[in-house]
């Protein structure tokens, strides 16, 4: 149903007092007023449109199958639908294949009572449809994905290039999110570690980062800044992405570098900035990396990190004109040395030039990038356990 077919309704309630003699119509009418301003609010104010998850990838361990993960969105209708559980797919037919959402309603059949007309139900509960078929539904529906096979026995794949997806490959590009869209959600901590030097600060861009955590808020990421994250406990809860800067080299103990290991493998991202430019500090961070198994190569053009959120060309200048940025996405480490991190506190060189205040945009834009990264691959990472 259109938003102006809602706004067409009439919405109506009861005025309740003494000896208001109840009936079925009456009940109805009281609770659909709560309804109809439910739906007349999820429509109006978010728009129909996935709210959380329902992500569709296909299975790493199931041939030919595809994956709908669990989630939450609002239909046509203002109807919020819950997949609480994933759903598994076995695609076997060469066609092209929709996999679409619906809400769905039904009594529960073991709230039966007997009246004088029969047995009837009292209970409603709401559900889900998640379907694959041929042509797109009429009515309230949400298109998860789509899919064209081009033989039986082809494999379903991811595609290559979400901008493109090819044949045998999963499109998302027909996806409606619903608003505000929120582009990460998670945490946001610090790696403690202990300088060279004992009076030298360990985490000298916080301030900066609390401004980042502040600004992606803003933006409707859902961040909360957990400090320093204790890389000895196994059980601790772990943020989407780690942040540490300094100046000087350090050095993790062996319990550390493991609880830094299992963070990666987890699915989660450390970014680690050379703080003004300090190679001392950067050269430990690639001893770091390479322990770990990483290998740092240079971000440039079409890299992940630089169309996460905002889009840019190359990586731009941070707190330094000068600075480099290298990762190895695969492992989880991000090694800058333009000090992105002074940047969010307005720490620039030249910062009287006429572009200060641009480098310190750019940069803020850029460190959202890193964050919807961050929760991107810590996702991507849990979803990989469902297939």
């Amino acid at each position: 149903m259109l938003l102006e077919q809602i706004i067409a309704r009439r919405i109506t309630g009861v005025r309740p007092f003494d000896e208001l003699p109840i009936n079925a119509d009456i009940w109805r009418e009281a609770h659909n007023h709560h309804h109809l301003h439910r739906a007349l609010h999820a429509v109006s104010a978010h728009r129909p449109g996935i709210l959380y998850g329902l992500e569709v990838f296909a299975s790493p361990s199931r041939e030919r199958t595809v994956v709908v993960a669990p989630g939450v969105a609002v239909d046509a209708l203002g109807q919020v639908i819950v997949l609480a559980e994933p759903i598994y797919f076995p695609v076997t037919e060469t066609r092209l294949i929709y996999f679409v959402l619906l809400f769905q309603r039904a009594v529960d059949r073991d709230s039966g009572v007997m009246v004088s007309g029969g047995e009837e139900y009292y209970r409603e509960v709401e559900g889900r449809d998640v379907r694959q078929v041929k042509e797109l539904p009429k009515g309230a529906f949400l298109e998860l994905a789509r899919l064209y096979r081009s033989a039986p026995d082809q494999p379903v794949r991811d595609a290559a290039n979400p901008l493109a997806p090819g044949t045998d490959e999963l499109s998302l590009l027909f996806r409606e999110t619903a608003f505000p869209y929120c582009p990460a959600d998670g945490g946001i901590g610090e790696l403690a570690y202990v300088p060279r030097t004992p009076s030298v600060p360990w985490n000298p861009n916080r301030p900066g980062l609390v401004y980042l955590v502040r600004q992606a808020r803003a933006e409707g990421f859902h961040l909360a800044f957990t400090g320093p994250y204790n890389l000895r406990d196994a059980a601790a809860t772990a943020p989407a992405l780690l942040y540490m800067a300094g100046t000087q080299g350090f050095q993790l103990s062996g319990e550390e570098t493991d609880g830094l290991n299992r963070f990666l493998e987890d699915g989660g991202l450390l970014l680690a900035e050379a703080s003004k430019g300090g190679t001392e500090f950067a050269d430990a961070v690639r001893g770091l990396a390479s322990h770990l198994g990483a290998g740092l190569k240079p971000v440039g053009a079409g890299h992940p990190l630089l169309t996460a959120h905002h889009v840019f060309p190359v990586p731009p200048p941070g707190g330094r004109r000068d600075g480099a940025l290298e990762a190895d996405t695969d492992v989880g480490i991000v090694l800058g040395t333009c000090d992105y991190g002074g940047a969010w506190q307005g720490a620039v060189d030249e910062p009287q030039a006429p572009d200060a205040r641009e480098r310190v945009r750019q940069a803020t834009e850029f460190g959202l990038n890193v964050i919807a990264y961050a929760a991107q691959r810590q996702r991507r990472r849990a979803l990989s356990r469902l297939g």
